[in-house]
């Protein structure tokens, strides 16, 4: 069982370390090189459990709700790569007029895309389960939450010495995007941002159980090597916070003040230990200042040119998306098809010639995309999980750092996808995956332990 076990850790592992190799996974070979690691991890672990049954460390109405409800929603995608005629896109009809052929249609646009978007969502789906049931265990939780920690602070390192160095490039790659802000082995620095506040909020919940675990040995040796173990934390910590600010990510920063907040109330909840509004009023005004102050001129010139900028299109952009929306609010245009779909939303005011392939709000991307019945979908699942998360914060009683990570990771994440597209990369995703299903799996208790050990 122990190597059954190490088999799926490191695979978790391997996962965690490659999938920002390169460019956030984000291009064809890379994605689906992913996914096709994920896919053979879980069909490994479905015949290994077969013979193991002990290996459904979460069972009953934990482990099939979020199935039950992310599952339509992959089924849906799949569905929109072909449909009934009556539901098939206008733009296949106008196709056929144009050609004068009779050609097969879809309900999306573009059912390859869409196809795509399927794969990355079981995807992501196979590492969350994976991560649940591997992560139930609390040592395979800490081994697999310390690679997340240790491999965000390798990648914030890389990132660091080559901005220091001209920051021109992406390892091999030269730089064609972003060149005057730090995106590590990532395109788009928001999206490496959101990344480094994943490990941000991750580092601070292990640093915290840290300080308050108590093992009973009241030696000099066990103190210091608690607190050595502290000050790990808190350098790892630093670091991503470093990179985070050259990311010069307004959202980013946002987010990731946000999620450690809840990294923070979770400890004083649990606690019982709630600060006064008054000192949560002057921390958030303090917190702000410093971060304004530590990101220095370029994201405070960012902030002020953002009427003409690149904030100033954003709600044009949300405005159009809004409109696409409204023309298929239940079958939507086709997941994964947003760059095909909406040229004919572009206008004279904004886009010109220039295709636009996100919209900059995962949510309403993924109405547009998929119609809001499958949004709804979306949202209750991740919604299901971070609340499980929260919630496992007061009932476990111990170990209750992993969902306090859980939901700070899903704050941090779900807060900038308003603004970006950040949980559209397939590493930043990847990563969240497995950080969720670890927090959610550990939300549960199983008994034993004291209750304020956090």
């Amino acid at each position: 069982m122990i190597l059954v076990d190490r088999l799926f850790v490191f695979g978790l592992i391997a996962c965690i370390a490659l999938s920002p190799l390169p460019l956030g996974s984000n291009r064809p070979a890379t994605w689906s090189l992913l996914a096709a690691g994920v896919g053979g991890m879980v069909v490994l672990w479905g015949l290994v459990a077969a013979l193991r049954p002990s290996l459904f460390r979460l069972s009953g109405v934990p482990a099939l709700l979020p199935m039950a409800l992310w599952l339509p929603v992959i089924l849906w995608l799949l569905v929109q790569t072909g449909g009934p005629e009556f539901a098939w896109h206008p733009l296949w009809f106008d196709t056929q007029v144009a050609l004068g052929l009779a050609i097969d249609g879809a309900i999306s646009v573009s059912p390859v895309d869409t196809g795509t978007s399927a794969m990355k969502l079981l995807c992501y789906g196979g590492l969350f389960w994976i991560a649940c049931q591997t992560g139930r265990d609390p040592d395979n939780a800490r081994v697999l939450l310390n690679a997340v920690v240790v491999v965000a602070v390798l990648y914030a390192l890389y990132g660091l010495v080559a901005e220091f160095a001209g920051g021109d490039t992406i390892l091999w790659y030269k730089k064609w995007a972003y060149v005057d802000a730090l995106t590590s082995t990532f395109v788009n620095r928001n999206s490496f941002a959101t990344y480094c506040g994943i490990g941000i909020v991750t580092a601070a919940g292990l640093g915290l159980q840290a300080w308050r675990h108590d093992d009973g040995d009241g030696s000099a040796l066990a103190a210091g090597r608690r607190s050595q173990t502290i000050i790990l934390y808190a350098a790892a910590a630093s670091v991503l916070l470093v990179a985070l600010i050259f990311t010069h990510s307004r959202a980013g920063l946002l987010s990731t003040a946000l999620g450690t907040g809840a990294i923070i109330w979770c400890y004083t909840s649990r606690m019982r230990q709630l600060p006064g509004t008054a000192v949560l009023a002057g921390a958030l005004v303090a917190g702000a200042s410093l971060l304004l102050l530590a990101a220095g001129t370029g994201t405070f010139e960012r902030t002020i040119d953002a009427e003409g900028g690149e904030l100033g299109g954003r709600p044009w952009l949300f405005q159009r998306t809004l409109a696409a929306i409204a023309d298929r609010p239940l079958a939507g245009h086709g997941a994964g098809a947003f760059e095909s779909y909406f040229q004919s939303y572009k206008n004279a005011e904004f886009g010109g010639v220039y295709a636009i392939s996100k919209a900059h709000n995962s949510y309403l991307e993924f109405a547009a995309d998929a119609g809001i019945p499958a949004l709804v979908l979306l949202v209750l699942a991740l919604s299901w999980l971070a609340l499980a998360c929260l919630y496992g914060v007061r009932a476990r009683r111990q170990d209750a750092a992993y969902p306090a990570i859980g939901f700070a990771a899903a704050t941090v994440v779900g807060l900038h996808a308003l603004v970006d597209f950040s949980i559209q990369i397939p590493a930043v995703a990847a990563t969240f995956a497995i950080v969720i299903g670890i927090g959610y799996a550990q939300a549960f208790p199983t008994g034993g332990g004291r209750h304020n050990r956090l």
